[in-house]
């Protein structure tokens, strides 16, 4: 018997479709965070800057207060690092079970944290702090703990379960926005007294869920097997980058694609359509607010429909080519939906529906298919790394795309082009990186 097999879980005799199916919906409630943060700091952003940013200057509250987003992706390598090497030595299930209580805890700590009129420069150093845990404790959980998952499935049902526990992101996308309407058109002025620490509070609840259900989990058979037959790869990352770097390249271009699509795509939209393209199209800056919540609203109902077919468009194209015809779609119709968007245009909530369809189709099979190219003996460390490596450069897109829509003329037609430009190049990526061949284990 491998080394911690019986001190943090037990080895199944055969795999089940329950066993399968709590797997994946553990680790579709702790990844969805990833995307629930996104909105959520974006939509809150204003808020957290007064509270724990309230500088004079208000160019240095808001690089302060996106220094704080901005955290959370810049250590996730690190994370994916540590539980990397926890996954693929000691065993999947620990590290599912160390990651997802660190997500939780450190999001359930954030809307429990005093301000900065009661507690000073204490305040936004322990912000800082709780970002950075959360940070790692994600890198640890985005591709490493669908490894696990993948792993306890039996491998004719795998393009099913994949897509379950895949729409955990998009679910997070259509709740945060219906969470954040909600409570904001429940509380009126009370909302951003406290009623925004609800939403943190809320968002530590399916992390706190997964962890218990991790805690009665199984250990991976395919782990265990690998540690009897070959043993333990002590460094498993150096492996990845010296032996498997051709899967590496396909992994970083398709998941660098999907990101920066999302980053430099709808994912914005929270933020800049009452900022940036209200002004510019002279319209309230307060509905524009809301529709980019609707949208994301209906995007995320999308994203959910389109994994949860994706198995289908596997089983009929293959793999690898499940990519591209999603992703050649996205980068046609992508000009016409931010031009739906930012017009406020009544045919957007369709629009926003088909893309995130057409996103859910594409980004889905990744998780599969990213397990599929590594080995077990280092699978956690290369899709962990490589996934969160891109978690801390997608996020630049959007950046860029606020400079571009900034320095856009004031044209509905213009602002649409420069507002898709991210859009564009992430679906060429992915295109790209689904023509590399690999093998497949």
């Amino acid at each position: 018997m491998p080394e911690g097999v019986n001190v943090f879980g037990y080895a199944p005799k055969q795999l089940t479709l329950r066993q399968s199916l709590l797997a994946a919906i553990s680790t579709m409630l702790v990844w969805g965070l990833e995307y629930y943060d996104i909105i959520l700091f974006a939509s809150l952003a204003p808020i957290l800057e007064m509270y724990f940013f309230p500088s004079k200057v208000a160019i240095v509250s808001a690089i302060e207060t996106w220094g704080a987003f901005a955290t959370t992706y810049f250590v996730r390598p690190i994370g994916a690092v540590i539980f990397g090497w926890v996954g693929d030595v000691h065993g999947r299930r620990l590290a599912t079970i160390s990651d997802a209580a660190l997500v939780g805890l450190a999001t359930l700590a954030i809307g429990l944290l005093p301000t900065y009129y009661t507690a000073g420069v204490l305040a936004p150093i322990l912000l800082y702090l709780m970002r950075i845990l959360q940070g790692v404790g994600l890198g640890g959980e985005a591709g490493g703990g669908a490894s696990w998952a993948l792993e306890l499935t039996p491998r004719n049902i795998r393009p099913y379960i994949n897509g379950v526990m895949y729409s955990g992101l998009s679910w997070a996308v259509f709740l945060t926005s219906f969470v954040t309407l909600s409570t904001k058109s429940a509380m009126h002025q009370a909302f951003n007294v406290y009623g925004w620490r609800i939403l943190f509070i809320t968002g530590a609840i399916p992390a706190l869920i997964a962890l218990i259900i991790r805690l009665w989990g199984s250990e991976s058979l395919e782990w265990i097997e690998q540690v009897r037959s070959r043993g333990v790869v002590k460094v498993p990352l150096g492996v990845v980058l010296s032996r498997y770097w051709v899967p590496f390249i396909a992994l970083i271009l398709i998941n660098l694609g999907l990101t920066i699509y999302y980053y430099g795509g709808s994912g914005y939209w929270a933020y800049v359509m009452p900022r940036i393209i209200a002004p510019k199209l002279q319209l309230p800056a307060n509905k524009a607010y809301t529709w980019a919540l609707v949208l994301g609203m209906y995007g995320g109902i999308g994203a959910v429909i389109g994994e949860l077919l994706s198995g289908f468009l596997i089983r009929a194209l293959g793999l690898r080519k499940s990519f591209i015809a999603p992703s050649i779609l996205l980068l046609v119709l992508s000009p016409f939906i931010v031009y739906l968007a930012f017009t406020l245009s009544p045919l957007s909530t369709y629009a926003s529906l088909l893309m995130g369809i057409l996103f859910g189709l594409a980004a889905a099979p990744q998780t599969l298919y990213f397990t599929s190219i590594f080995p077990t003996e280092v699978r956690w460390s290369a899709v962990a790394f490589g996934w969160n490596l891109n978690a801390s450069i997608g996020p630049l897109s959007t950046m860029a795309v606020v400079l571009l829509l900034e320095s856009s003329p004031s044209a509905p037609t213009t602002l649409a082009i420069y507002g898709s430009v991210m859009m564009i190049i992430g679906a060429l990526l992915v295109i790209l990186g689904s023509l590399i061949r690999t093998k497949e284990y």
